[in-house]
């Protein structure tokens, strides 16, 4: 009984470390890519914003959002609304639809057309409840066997 006590007890610690070990390193990694959305070097930049969409930086959305609207090269634009398209924020949805109207470049419009088309999919299927299918109410047959016969499913 001591035994399965100790091991439970130093189960638990070596994950809650392990837990917060992660959460350290996700936090390092986040803010190493928000210094890098600042960064004049243009590949740095478009990574950083890449990876911050990667990650779902809410933090990052700000960031973005100014990365979007002050960039005057169309490839940042495009970065930019996908990596909010993958954070999937309100805000970042509202900049990608507005860019559709308003954005002076086609390939930039017709992007955030395919994103924001995207995201009211996800939405909907969000919103959609769909029943489990138990194979063994199914009444599946090939030849004379049920496939309950078989096992639980």
């Amino acid at each position: 009984m001591k035994k399965s006590i100790l091991f439970l007890l130093l189960f638990v610690t070596t994950f809650a470390f392990a837990n917060d070990k992660l959460k350290s390193q996700y936090t390092t990694i986040e803010e190493n890519l928000l210094v890098g959305i600042s960064s004049e070097n243009q590949g740095l930049k478009l990574s950083s914003a890449y990876f911050l969409g990667e990650i779902k930086s809410d933090k990052a959305i700000i960031p973005l959002m100014d990365l979007f609207h002050n960039s005057k090269e169309c490839g940042a634009r495009q970065v930019a609304a996908l990596a909010l398209y993958k954070i999937n924020s309100e805000r970042g949805m509202y900049i990608i639809k507005k860019a559709i109207e308003m954005d002076d470049n086609a390939q930039t419009r017709r992007i955030c057309t395919i994103l924001y088309n995207q995201h009211l999919l996800r939405k909907r299927n969000a919103e959609v409840e769909v029943e489990p299918i138990f194979v063994s109410k199914l009444n599946l047959k090939y030849g004379d066997y049920k496939l309950s016969d078989f096992g639980s499913f």
